[in-house]
């Protein structure tokens, strides 16, 4: 097998990227596809404390510091299928490791055959030099529904285009029906052009999921927000 790698991109923070990265990654692991979620956010990670994990040894700084091998850096949980690999939330004064994620690409041809999937969080960001790095990767755009989170949306999705880089879709992160001034998918779809536009409901129970170190579709399956997350990742099996 020949993973799919998916990068989670926003051009802004505070939209939702790391909660989907970290709930579409343990979705799909959950749907027997073997997946690897990295924290590419070296300046903010936070991937780590969606899990509770807090106690590693190794972190991709270390492997981009050649202080650890790859493998050395890569945990499991309960579910066989889902490997993480975390960054730190604390940095290191000698931490140089901003200046060598160009070498990410090296990594990932070492680990594209052990995984169905990718799933990367990278940082929030217009600058799509990151996602260049990596050979076949897919981008997944997270924007919320106010008309200027999607602005700053199409703006990244055109950087992509320019670049031709593959977008699988736009998730719509905090939807509340009851919010008439949220754009409707039928303007998304007309200021963005594209055509995979998934919805995730807004949902008290995701910082429950936050605070008790569990994922959503793991503590909360039957939450709108959980449920909404799951049919994405069915979605993208597909794809």
């Amino acid at each position: 097998m020949v993973a799919k790698i998916i990068v989670v991109m926003s051009p802004k923070g505070g939209v939702g990227k790391t909660t989907t990265a970290v709930n579409l990654a343990t979705a799909i692991s959950d749907l027997n596809k073997k997946t690897l979620l990295i924290d590419a956010n070296l300046e903010t990670p936070h991937v780590a404390v969606y899990y509770g994990f807090v106690g590693f040894k190794y972190s991709l700084e270390d492997v981009l510091n050649e202080k650890a091998k790859i493998q050395e850096a890569i945990y499991t949980g309960d579910n066989p299928d889902f490997h993480l690999l975390p960054s730190r939330v604390i940095k290191s004064s000698q931490d140089k490791s901003m200046h060598k994620l160009i070498k990410i690409n090296i990594f990932l041809e070492e680990l594209k055959d052990k995984y169905d999937f990718i799933i990367i969080d990278s940082k929030p960001s217009y600058d799509i030099g990151f996602i260049k790095l990596i050979k076949g990767a897919n981008s997944l755009i997270i924007s919320n529904p106010d008309i200027t989170s999607m602005i700053e949306a199409k703006k990244l999705k055109e950087e992509l285009d320019i670049a031709g880089i593959k977008i699988i879709g736009l998730v719509v992160n905090k939807v509340n029906s009851r919010i008439k001034e949220q754009m409707t998918e039928k303007e998304i779809k007309e200021m963005t052009g594209l055509s995979n536009i998934w919805k995730i409901r807004e949902d008290s129970k995701v910082y429950n999921a936050l605070k008790q170190g569990i994922p959503l579709v793991i503590s909360s399956q039957k939450s709108i927000a959980a449920r909404d997350i799951i049919n994405i990742a069915k979605q993208i099996i597909k794809i």
